[in-house]
């Protein structure tokens, strides 16, 4: 009764008919602010809700359909024996891939799921609050009040309105509600119908005072933006979400921006790892620069991890350079990091504590981002033509391999083939010696075992290598999951023209063909057990002149090239442009490297003549193009996975370029000095192709000394090895 008698009298003072005329539209419709909430939001949820899910059912279906074996069943979901170490850790990490109904439900609170999920709520709650709410005020009917019909007599009308005073007057009801209701709808409504211009004006306008003007109300809620203890809360609220939020916001980015790069990696180990990029970074020393990362330095050693790390230091020594005399002066934190990134790499996580082995976990998680800015920084160009330096691409490329799959770098560096056999499962260096040695048909190579007729193999990883029914079982799973590059072939031209010369651009096109034996994989990952995080192939094309350690382009194949190179019906053909260096006879060399699987690296190599460029040969040029139209000016390359010794020059050279670091080099920062010191210039000077000339007309270029290119070059080198990282301290 109070309800209907405040909805009576907020209708009647809005007519004119009570004490509080020209009351404020807002609170009319303030019930419909959660109508506007419900609109805006869902204007950006379902939408956006719908995208995800058709991304998902994409990516389910993708794998569902791909990645199977023979007997159709996805390759990546079973662990058929889990006695050895790769067993047991295989089935651990599938055991946590799994996907349980506990995991989907925890999986909606994490991320940007959690956002969904509060939307949705959000929604739900305001659409069952607006179906029990009403959320429009009842108009002012006086025949409604009345209880009477449209048209009624005045005899009816005073009949009606002498039965409800005798139920709401003062004098006969002593509620207070009542005469509330009497006065301000009773009597407003008998006042309507018993005056004739009023009782004309409702029947044909609606309203007794006639005709009104349209009345514009904003759907906020009375409670929140009326008068009354809620304002001054209100206020406060705009203040701290309007003024103060965004500006602690702003402070948090600007500070943010300060200490973080681009990639949200500290600027403090961009500075590092500056200082420790060297011209000729072997494989051997990427643990030693990630060790540096400032990420790193900020885990403190604690109490009792020094004797595990000196336990691990005993190890590992085949992992490191065990001769260098200031190794245990370098930081704590520092050598800590190394040990843990070559244990993970060594599989030697097992001999951890449980404190070491969460922070080797943390590390292993940090390590893909710290490679990407390895690659970010080994990109830099050397020279005006954009030009970088090969080796550290190259280093970092193997680093990633052996990081994912797991496998000790004094392997690799021995032999990428019989790294190769220890990426898989149930293999260790003893399984890999008997295959190399002891079969009577020596198998080096995973390409090699691929090769043998599926009868054979099984029979030799038997009764040769000691295998199990079940672990044959897994490496043959494996195999089927391992990429080849069935194509690979490159040529090298310059828009058609007969002769390359310095200064023009030169056009390499490479057809790539990617094939499984067990066909793609899709959406699946394939099992890799001792890594850290959970990782997905990547692929890089690599342009480079081996001879004189230059990078010329660098290409990451994105995942739409590599589908194609994968399912589509022919090679798929990548065209990349670098500029020409200077004139010369040049064995360019282009390398497909995965950042997942060791020894599925495909090279082609092809001689590439570059004449100079003189007002000769550009009027030589023109003539010849025009009636010849130009023809390819070198020749192409096919697959070729042994690679000559020239384009196999940037790949084996690990063991040229230990020689290029001295004992006297410090590869951390130390406690004596806090800083890092190279005497690298001389091979800098040495190794760095001179820089291309800058072409001043289009008839010819200048000539530039190479002398004076190569001590650009050591000026460049000079101030980076001279890098001040005392502040590690």
């Amino acid at each position: 009764f109070d309800h209907r008698a405040r909805r009576r009298t907020r209708a009647v003072a809005s007519m004119g008919f009570g004490d509080t005329a020209g009351e404020d539209p807002t609170d009319a419709v303030g019930a419909l602010f959660p109508v506007f909430v419900v609109s805006v939001l869902g204007t950006f949820l379902i939408p956006a809700t719908l995208a995800r899910l058709v991304s998902a059912a994409k990516s389910a279906k993708t794998t569902s359909a791909l990645g199977k074996d023979d007997d159709g069943k996805v390759m990546v979901n079973e662990v058929a024996d889990t006695q050895s170490d790769w067993g047991k850790a295989a089935a651990a990490t599938l055991k946590k891939r799994k996907m349980t109904t506990s995991k989907r439900v925890s999986g909606l609170f994490r991320g940007s799921n959690l956002w969904y999920t509060i939307g949705w709520i959000v929604m739900i709650v305001l659409c069952v609050w607006i179906n029990n709410t009403p959320l429009e005020e009842k108009g002012f009917d006086p025949y409604d009040i009345l209880e009477l019909r449209i048209g009624a007599t005045p005899k009816e009308i005073k009949s009606a309105y002498r039965k409800l005073s005798l139920k709401f007057h003062p004098d006969k009801n002593p509620d207070p509600a009542a005469a509330v209701y009497f006065a301000e709808s009773i009597a407003p409504a008998y006042k309507t119908l018993t005056d004739d211009a009023a009782r004309e004006n409702f029947e044909k306008y609606g309203h007794p005072d006639g005709k009104q003007s349209t009345k514009l109300g904003v759907a906020l809620p009375e409670t929140l933006f009326g008068k009354g203890v809620m304002a001054p809360v209100m206020l406060i609220s705009l203040v701290v979400g309007g003024i103060l939020l965004p500006l602690v916001i702003a402070m948090y980015s600007i500070r943010r921006s300060e200490k973080y790069g681009g990639s949200s990696i500290l600027k403090q180990t961009q500075y590092n790892f500056t200082s420790k990029m060297k011209p000729v970074l072997a494989l051997q020393r990427l643990p030693e620069t990630l060790a540096v990362a400032h990420e790193f330095i900020e885990m403190p050693v604690l109490e009792g991890q020094h004797e595990e790390v000196s336990k691990l230091l005993k190890e590992l020594k085949n992992e490191y350079d065990s001769k260098d005399q200031k190794l245990m002066k370098r930081f704590p934190q520092i050598i800590k990091a190394h040990m843990l990134i070559l244990a993970q790499t060594s599989r030697k996580t097992h001999l951890l504590s449980a404190q070491m082995a969460a922070d080797a976990r943390k590390i292993g998680a940090l390590i893909p981002g710290l490679l990407e800015e390895l690659f970010k920084l080994s990109s830099m160009p050397i020279n005006r033509a954009g030009h970088m330096f090969a080796r550290p691409h190259i280093s970092t490329m193997e680093f990633y391999q052996c990081f994912t799959q797991a496998v000790p770098i004094s392997v690799r560096k021995a032999s990428e083939k019989d790294a190769s056999l220890m990426q898989l499962p149930h293999f260790d260096a003893e399984k890999v010696l008997k295959l190399t040695k002891k079969a009577s048909k020596p198998v080096h190579t995973v390409q090699k075992l691929l090769e043998l007729p599926k009868e054979d193999r099984e029979q030799m990883l038997k009764d040769v290598g000691g295998f199990s029914a079940g672990m044959v079982q897994d490496i043959e799973r494996q195999l089927l999951m391992i990429p080849q590059a069935t194509t690979f072939e490159a040529s090298f031209d310059c828009d058609g023209d007969s002769k390359i010369l310095e200064g023009d651009f030169i056009t390499a096109k490479v057809s790539v063909k990617i094939a499984r034996a067990g066909g793609p994989l899709g959406g699946a990952l394939a099992p890799t057990p001792f890594c850290v995080a959970d990782r997905k192939e990547g692929w890089r094309l690599f342009i480079m002149d081996s001879a004189t350690n230059t990078m010329l382009r660098v290409v990451q194949l994105d995942k739409a090239t590599l589908r194609r190179c994968e399912i589509g019906d022919g090679a798929e053909e990548i065209s990349v442009q670098f500029p020409a260096p200077q004139a010369g006879s040049y064995l360019f060399s282009a390398s497909l490297m995965s950042d997942y699987w060791i020894g599925v690296d495909a090279k082609a190599a092809v001689n590439v003549k570059i004449g100079k460029r003189t007002s000769e040969a550009l009027q030589s040029r023109e003539p010849k193009a025009a009636s010849v139209g130009g023809k390819p000016c070198c020749n192409d390359a096919s697959h070729d996975h042994g690679a000559g010794d020239a384009s196999d020059s940037a790949s084996d050279s690990d063991g040229d370029d230990d020689d290029d670091y001295s004992s006297d080099e410090d590869g951390y920062p130390s406690d004596e000095t806090g800083t890092s010191e190279s005497d690298d210039d001389v091979q800098v000077a040495r190794r760095t192709q001179p820089l291309p000339k800058k072409p001043t007309s289009a008839a010819e270029r200048p000539a530039e000394g190479a002398a004076k290119a190569a001590d650009a070059n050591k000026d460049g080198n000079d101030s980076s090895s001279a890098t001040d990282v005392s502040n590690l301290d």
